[in-house]
């Protein structure tokens, strides 16, 4: 079904991948899990290790699942499944059956300590992450006021960095 990546080999351009086409936050376990779209994040190098950040606001379900998770991942579906992103963005886990709604396939993977976490069969790429550091966006660490047109309603994220523990790709 898949297969791992060498980081060395890997060839994507975060700000279209991130910031364009979007991927999906999935936490929790094949029990309890939930997925959210996302298209803001970041990929780098911390801590001596390669890592993912993500953003999610307190108020998504991905938020609480990643509170109670050791890790998470990130999934980057094909082009032609835009219209998953664009359905799991509009509607909450909460309210919907995510999996049941679009089609997805849940496939659980093995995190680097025996834990199970959840990505998608339909997914072409995966991050998998172990969960490194969980810092909350205050508006007193805002620079430039613009920053606060995305904050109106004080829902603030809380920034998720995350060790890459292994990238794979679907076969």
């Amino acid at each position: 079904m898949y297969v791992d990546i060498p980081i060395e080999h890997l060839q994507i351009n975060p700000f279209t991948a991130i910031g364009s086409d979007g991927f999906l936050i999935t936490a929790g376990t094949a029990d309890r899990f939930n997925t959210m779209t996302a298209t803001w994040g970041a990929m780098g190098h911390l801590w001596g290790r390669n890592t993912v950040t993500v953003y999610v606001r307190p108020s998504r379900l991905t938020h609480e699942l990643l509170a109670s998770s050791e890790g998470f991942t990130i999934s980057f579906l094909p082009p032609d499944l835009k219209h998953i992103l664009t359905w799991c963005g509009e509607h909450s886990g909460r309210d919907w059956d995510k999996v049941k709604e679009t089609g997805l396939k849940m496939a659980c993977i093995d995190g680097p300590e025996g834990g199970e976490r959840i990505t998608f069969k339909q997914a072409a790429l995966v991050f998998s992450c172990t969960k490194a550091a969980v810092l909350p966006l205050d508006k007193s660490a805002f620079v430039l006021p613009v920053i606060e047109e995305h904050y109106r309603d004080g829902d603030y994220h809380t920034m998720i960095i995350g060790f890459v523990d292994s990238i794979l790709a679907s076969q």
